[in-house]
């Protein structure tokens, strides 16, 4: 690592002072020649000239290598607040005695921020990267509303497993050279501007600049790849940083401990992000939560409610393995190039194979500060202010009203429980035409509503759906669009030449579970129609027709989204490569004009399907009307223009997404009505 950064900076002199010498050298090359020139008569004109032009050649690489490589970008954090020992005592007292537990130097500064997360960083500036920096930590007050004090004690000492390491010098200069590496590559519009500039002022003006442009693109392939090979090592280093800081951690805390702030701190998150998208939701219709971190804690324990999960004396969850072990996982893994953290999968073994007892104190994390709920409603106040500037609280509205609002719309879409999630997430399967056969007698006693939709039958669902994306991974990896190296099935390691010989066996895999759920999809209906053939042939017959209903909504819904990701996906080619060639631009414009005409015939057939379009927003409604109108008639005959394309894609995103959420209550209207042909109807 310590040689990929030393690389980096004498690359870096290397170019700055290859350009001085070159200025140099045609400053004097040009000198010379305007000198000799005032001696030669009329041949001199030309000599002058080309002095001239050399010396302003010169003059002109060097601004332009200092534009390319010198570019200040100042970074804003919002809602950063220091903290002091005088506002929270019993805080510093607790950071103190970790810091002397840890033998880690004691921060400088301590920040507090209101999302689920806790780093340390060096203060940035030249004096940090060459000298001894300052350390600094940052709490998040969404991680302290999950934790208990040994939780939070295991969080902290993790992070001062950091400080107490050498190689953090080394952290800051590859988070400093990234910046600096990121400005040049795609945020530094300096140099740009001056050979747009230069394009202007006539011929040779313009030649020139398309000297510069080829000398940006060798410049942006040489940082490309240093990044690239910086950034391998540091991967490999953040690793084992990471490991490192566990074991201090670990060997305070206990493994225990340690796995239950992994995972509390997980499913905080996961809920404190659901929190942000739904409060910035409600501040624009003017509805404010003045403690939002009393809405997370509400949050966190609706949450555990829904699966089950049993609370401590102190309202956090208690995450075991088997609530865990739920999740269903890709088998497919390559580490993302750009992660400096281990999974947790292989930090949760770490710790159980060193089984560390140690010392639970329940109480919550909030303990160890000074008048919390006033932290807590400024910090949302500061929330606010960074999530809709534009709004300004003026009513405030209970957390309750949050969590219930949150609430009725999981039940709006739940399906009936005797499912046991049999038919969540996933489309009904197809079913042969015809009508259905009825179950025969051997059938009817092997076969009750309990054992069609038993619980290990949602697993092997969720392996069946896990499988296919993780074959669209492998296939992706086979035709190069994932570019690795190397990759993990199944905890096993594989070349990338190896994913053909995996992704066959899986197919094998996808196509067994594939007709299993078919034909159990089809029996559990058969069990349904066969209950509404007992009451009568007419409410057999609309049962099916109901399910097939729903399989042609399914089929609507399904071109609509990938018309939805074909326009996503034309998109970044018309913003960001204006030198498209003209027979990939007139193929692109067709196939679009293609989707907007099937995008047209969906939105009408939806607009007059009123149980449905009655849904929509008046907003909604009037943007599918204008596109019906006019906007798919100025796609045939005009180019489509970038904002042009977003709308499209806009109106299509809302329409699919209202049209799946219609899809689901006729799901679960048939669904219940399913119960009613049930041996369930028969009981009662």
């Amino acid at each position: 690592m310590t040689g990929g950064v030393l690389l980096f900076y004498v690359t870096y002199v290397i170019l700055l002072l290859c350009s001085l010498l070159l200025m140099a050298a045609f400053t004097w090359s040009g000198s010379t020649l305007i000198a000799y020139a005032s001696y030669q008569g009329i041949s001199g004109i030309f000599m002058s000239v080309s002095g001239a032009v050399l010396l302003l050649l010169g003059i002109l690489q060097a601004v332009f290598i200092a534009l390319f490589l010198f570019s200040r970008h100042k970074t804003t954090v919002p809602y950063r607040t220091v903290v002091t020992e005088k506002e929270q005592p019993v805080l510093f007292d607790f950071i103190h005695k970790l810091v002397q537990q840890t033998k880690a130097p004691y921060p400088k500064k301590v920040y507090l921020v209101p999302d689920v997360n806790a780093v340390v960083f060096h203060s940035p500036g030249i004096t940090g990267l060459f000298g001894e920096a300052d350390k600094n930590l940052v709490i998040g007050l969404g991680m302290v509303n999950s934790l208990n004090i040994s939780e939070f004690k295991m969080v902290l000492a993790h992070e001062f497993g950091h400080f107490s390491q050498r190689s953090m010098k080394l952290v800051l200069h590859v988070y400093t050279i990234n910046k600096i590496i990121y400005n040049i590559l795609y945020e530094n519009k300096g140099w740009r501007n001056a050979i747009i500039w230069l394009s202007n002022k006539g011929l040779l003006a313009a030649l020139l600049s398309r000297l510069f442009v080829l000398l940006a693109a060798g410049l942006h392939f040489l940082f490309r790849n240093m990044h690239e090979l910086i950034n391998q090592q540091y991967m490999r280093l953040s690793r084992e940083m990471e490991f490192n800081a566990d074991e201090v951690a670990l060997s305070i805390c206990g493994t225990e401990t340690a796995i239950s702030a992994m995972r509390r701190a997980e499913m905080s998150n996961a809920c404190f992000q659901q929190l942000l998208q739904r409060a910035t939701t409600w501040a624009r219709q003017q509805r404010f939560i003045r403690n939002i971190y009393e809405a997370h804690s509400m949050l966190i324990k609706y949450h555990a409610k829904q699966h089950s999960t049993p609370l401590d004396h102190q309202q956090l969850p208690q995450y075991n393995d088997d609530q865990f072990g739920t999740t269903v996982r890709s088998q497919v893994q390559f580490r993302d190039r750009w992660a400096s953290h281990p999974t947790q999968e292989e930090r949760e073994q770490r710790y159980l194979e060193a089984n560390i007892p140690g010392v639970t104190i329940t109480q919550s994390a909030w303990t160890l500060f000074h008048d919390a709920e006033t932290l807590q409603e400024h910090m949302s106040q500061q929330v606010y202010q960074v999530l809709t500037p534009e709004e300004k609280p003026e009513q405030w509205a209970p957390a309750e009203e949050f969590i219930r609002e949150i609430e009725a719309f999981h039940e709006q879409y739940a399906f009936p429980a005797p499912y046991n999630n049999y038919y969540d997430d996933r489309p009904f399967s197809d079913i042969p035409p015809g009508r259905l056969e009825p179950f025969s007698e051997e059938e009817q006693t092997l076969y009750t509503l309990s054992t069609l939709y038993a619980g290990e039958h949602r697993q092997r669902i969720r392996h069946y759906f896990r499988d296919m994306q993780d074959a669209a991974t492998l296939q992706a990896i086979i035709s190069g669009e994932i570019q690795v190296t190397q990759f993990t099935y199944g905890n096993v390691q594989y070349r990338s030449h190896e994913a053909l010989k995996i992704l066959d066996k899986l197919q094998q895999q996808i196509g067994r579970n594939g007709d299993w759920l078919q034909e159990h999809d089809l029996l559990a209906l058969r069990y349904h129609y066969t209950f509404a053939l007992r009451h009568a042939l007419e409410a057999a017959t609309n049962l099916q027709e109901q399910y097939k209903r729903i399989l042609s909504h399914q089929n609507r819904a399904a071109a609509l989204n990938e018309i939805a990701g074909m326009i996503m996906e034309s998109i970044p080619i018309f913003y960001s490569d204006n030198n498209i060639p003209p027979a990939k631009a007139d193929y692109r414009i067709q196939i679009l004009r293609q989707e907007a005409e099937e995008l047209q015939q969906l939105l009408q057939d939806l607009l007059f399907q009123h149980h449905i379009s009655d849904q929509w927003e008046p907003d909604l409604q009037q943007k599918v009307a204008h596109f019906i109108q006019y906007q798919y008639p100025y796609l045939l005959a005009h180019p489509p223009l970038p904002e042009e394309l977003e709308a499209m894609h806009d109106i299509s995103a809302a329409v699919s997404d209202h049209y799946n959420n219609s899809i689901l209550l006729m799901k679960k209207d048939f669904l219940y009505r399913c119960l009613d042909f049930s041996e369930l109807s028969v009981a009662h």
